[in-house]
């Protein structure tokens, strides 16, 4: 389980960092030819707004991997070992099933209003290419929330199932929180 989750981390990370290297990338451009010779990218901005979105609803996941979503474990620690997994495994599950309902009302609404071209993109690809050409569509800008949600929710379901294996070894659930910080810095 826990190569699993190293592998999801892994390539999470890695898409995350190439979408902040592109970000990075076009705003540094975007403020080179702002400053240096008073014009800009047309779509500039909109594309790190875009990236920006994608970025929040992907980062959501490794900071809750790292331990950087607010959280309040007191009463999980203090319970007994069995009810402390029990109650993280309910809390998780509750998670999971608020964010399946997120995930559904997301993709409703990517469907319903993601049919209109990007306009960043209908400038720059019409540029390029001339106005005949297919650009994506606002679809893909939407679906960001109904992604991430969903790769959350699959987080979420790793650590009940982790949670479980815990239980039956007589483990905290705070062992989880420590083995985690050891992995992080050693």
């Amino acid at each position: 389980m826990r190569a699993m989750r190293r592998t999801f981390d892994a390539i999470l990370s890695t898409c995350l960092i190439w979408m902040l290297v592109v970000l990075l990338g076009v705003m540094l451009v975007q403020i080179f030819l702002r400053y240096g010779f008073s014009t800009s990218l047309i779509w500039g901005e909109e594309v790190c707004r875009y990236l920006l979105v994608w970025v929040s609803f992907l980062g959501a996941i490794l900071a809750y991997e790292r331990g950087e979503i607010a959280s309040v474990p007191m009463l999980r620690d203090a319970l007994p070992r069995r009810l402390g997994l029990v109650l993280a495994m309910f809390a998780n599950a509750c998670g999971v099933v608020l964010l399946a309902v997120l995930v559904w009302y997301g993709c409703i609404y990517a469907h319903r209003l993601g049919s209109a071209p990007i306009p960043a993109m209908k400038f720059l690809l019409g540029d390029l290419f001339g106005p005949d050409v297919a650009v994506p569509s606002m679809f893909w800008i939407y679906v960001a929330l109904p992604v991430g949600l969903a790769l959350f929710a699959l987080r979420l379901a790793m650590d009940i199932l982790l949670y479980a294996r815990m239980m039956n070894r007589g483990q905290r659930a705070s062992d989880l929180r420590d083995d985690l910080a050891r992995e992080m810095h050693g």
